[in-house]
Formats: structure tokens, sequence, C-alpha cells
């Protein structure tokens, strides 16, 4: 796969398991929008695919038409390779993609990689800018997040249990690491033997909130002159082992999704001062606690949450987020027996949650509307996918 970035239509089409045909999906899962009300059209889909025990590794491209509500289908036009991209975000402007590759060696040096794609406005094909090598020990990153100011990649290392930071050229190059910042500590359970980042996300003031699995901890960390410092930190349940945060629409709550124990922790977080203030509840999203591995999906009014379990075939939940407090409510449950998801992400106008499922190998959706979610609708057919970014500028 070294060194391959174009593949012949068939060969696309035979790796991806799926006929143009197999591919369509429910015309309400095409239409995207701001959610200040202005109508976006979707227009590419982007699927990282790879990693253990998978045959081919890279990024799959999708046009989804005009993306108005009536038509339209996930048609796959090309890939790029690409090594085990675990992740896969969109700058501001929608021309750069991103991708983590979440390896452990790089030209023979322990250390991942990231790398940097210029998108065609007209077809979504990708161009490789820049391949570039994290700090040495800096292995298996999980996660990452383009400043607000588009000056810089932040990266959560898993393997090192770090942060790297990267500088970004005017062409959307990644540049050398220019920060690192370490973290130290452990956990009650086998997984947390020492500190392993899983994912971080920017606050409205450009500050960093960040995850550790290993530590059971939760950080606020502040970008300056290309370099992080903590500034503050936030212990989670021995053994929770928070995995992914997200937060509320308001910017007043932070959910976290804890990977261990299967459940999702809302905590206070004072804007201003960028400080995590308490944790205000915690519910288990999993009759059995010992299933873990749970992914979550915040919708952009702030009125619901969604779970589902990587490891449990116990369907999507849809829970009722009270607006003052962040209580869940756990209000419906759809596709018991169906997919195990890997990742969930929601369309911008709140209208389609989206999912990816190594198991099944492809990409769902639901309609959301009134309150209500629909059964699962096969969008894709991509074996083993990892990540997913849609492309709506």
């Amino acid at each position: 796969m070294k060194g391959r970035s174009r593949w012949s239509r068939r060969e696309f089409v035979q790796m991806a398991g799926s006929s143009l045909g197999a591919i369509s999906f429910a015309p309400p899962l095409l239409a995207r929008a701001a959610w200040a009300g202005r109508r976006i059209a979707a227009r590419f889909a982007y699927v990282g695919f790879g990693g253990e025990g998978a045959e081919h590794e890279g990024i799959a491209v999708f046009d989804l038409g005009n993306g108005e509500v009536g038509g339209g289908r996930w048609r796959p036009t090309g890939m790029v390779s690409s090594a085990s991209p675990s992740w896969l975000t969109l700058d501001a402007s929608e021309r750069l993609l991103y991708a983590v590759n979440e390896v452990e060696e790089y030209e023979g040096l322990p250390t991942g990689t990231v790398e940097a794609y210029a998108i065609d406005g007209a077809d979504g094909s990708l161009r490789l800018v820049n391949r570039q090598r994290l700090s040495l020990s800096a292995t298996s990153p999980r996660h990452a997040a383009v400043s607000p100011d588009g000056k810089a990649l932040v990266v959560a290392v898993h393997g090192g249990g770090a942060y790297n930071v990267l500088t970004l050229g005017e062409d959307g190059s990644v540049g050398g690491v220019s920060g690192i910042l370490k973290e130290t500590g452990s956990g009650p359970h086998d997984r947390q033997r020492s500190a392993h980042p899983q994912m971080v996300v920017f606050d409205r003031a450009g500050r960093v909130v960040s995850a550790d699995l290993g530590s059971d901890r939760l950080s606020v960390l502040k970008l300056d002159a290309a370099r992080l410092n903590r500034v503050g930190r936030h212990a989670a349940q021995a053994g929770d082992g928070p995995r992914q945060v997200a937060f509320h629409p308001n910017g007043k709550l932070l959910f976290v999704a804890n990977e261990l124990d299967a459940s999702v922790a809302w905590y206070g977080y004072d804007a201003s001062e960028g400080r995590i203030v308490g944790r205000l509840g915690q519910v288990a999203t999993a009759g059995d606690g010992s299933i873990g591995g749970v992914v979550m999906a915040v919708d952009p009014a702030g009125e619901f949450l969604y779970t589902a379990h990587r490891r449990g075939n116990d369907g999507v939940s849809m829970w009722g987020i009270a607006p003052d407090t962040g209580g869940l409510q756990r209000l419906r449950v759809v596709d018991e027996g169906g997919p195990r998801l890997h990742q969930m992400a929601m369309t911008t106008d709140g209208k389609a949650l989206l999912g990816l499922t190594r198991e099944d190998g492809g990409v769902f959706g639901w309609r959301i509307g009134d309150g209500q979610i629909s059964r699962a609708v096969r969008l894709a057919s991509v074996a083993a996918p990892l990540s997913m970014a849609v492309k709506s500028l």
C-alpha cells in the first residue's frame, strides 16, 4: 500500500464490497445545514479504513450528489493510500483534510504520523500535501483537532502518553512538532497502567479540553505560541477511563464517554475561566457495564445525546438532555441486535446520525426528527472503517 495514491474504479468497488445500488440511502440524510439556519448542502464524505487485521488501508472518497433533500446517493469516486487513518478532521475552510495515522513506527523510528490533504472543490478528490512524523515515542496517536485560528494541529497520543502540537503552513502543510506535553498517572484497570490521552477538543476561547483514559483525568490546556500549558485538571471516577469529550452547544456543559464502565458523565464548565467545575451526574449506558466501549454524539441544538457500544449489540440509545443541568434521560432505543458502532457523528442540521461499524464493514445512518429516531439505513460499504468526515462547503 505504500506510495499508492490512485485506484481504478473497479479496484475501489471491489475493495468497498458494494455496488452503487447498494449504497443509496434515505433522502433526508443528504440534508446538511448550519444550525443558525443557513442551508449548506453536504457534498463529499471521507471514510478512513484499515487498522489491525485489515487487508487494505486508505481514505475512501464519496460524492453525495447535490446534497438536497429528495435525491442523490453515496457514490464512490476514489481513494488514497493512508496508513491506519484512525481520525479525520477538516479545517474551518473545509479545503483541507487532516488524517491521524495510528502507527507505532515511521521511517524506522518509534513514532506516529499525521497527514495533510488538499481537497479539490469540484470533485472532492484528495491530494497529499505532506506527511509529518510526531515526536519520538509518540506512537499510536488517536485524535487531533485544528486550532480555531488554523495555525496549529493538536494531537492526542495514546502510546506515548502525551500531546503534540504541530504548526500548520499557509498551504495547509503540517510542520514539525513545536510543543510536547507529557502526561503521567495510572488507574486501577489493566488498561490504565500509564497515561493514554484519547481526545482533544477546543472550547470557544481556543483552550483545549482533553480526555485521558489511562489516568482517569480531564485536562484544560492553553495553546500559547504553538506550545501547550496545563491550566487545569479534574479527576474522573477511578476506573472510568474517559475516552471521548463533547461540549454542549451552550459551552457550559461537558459530556464525557467513559470507555471502561460504559457510562456517560456530564460536568459543569466555566467558559470564561476555562475550568471544569464539577461532575453533575453520570449514567450507565448499558445494562451490562462490562460491555464498555461506549461512543456518543451530541446534536447541534443540545436537545439530545446518542450512545452505542463497540462491543455490544444493544442498539442506539436516544437521550434527552436537561437544558440547565445536563441531566440525561433515555427516551428510546432502536436497532437492538444491529451494528456495533466504532464511531458516531451528527450532521450539522441535527437531522441525521451517522455511524461506522468495523464488524459489519459499513456506514449507517438514522433519521432524526420530532424527537424520534428511525431504524438504521446502510449508506455505504467499506471494509474495516475507522473514521469519517463530511465536507459541505
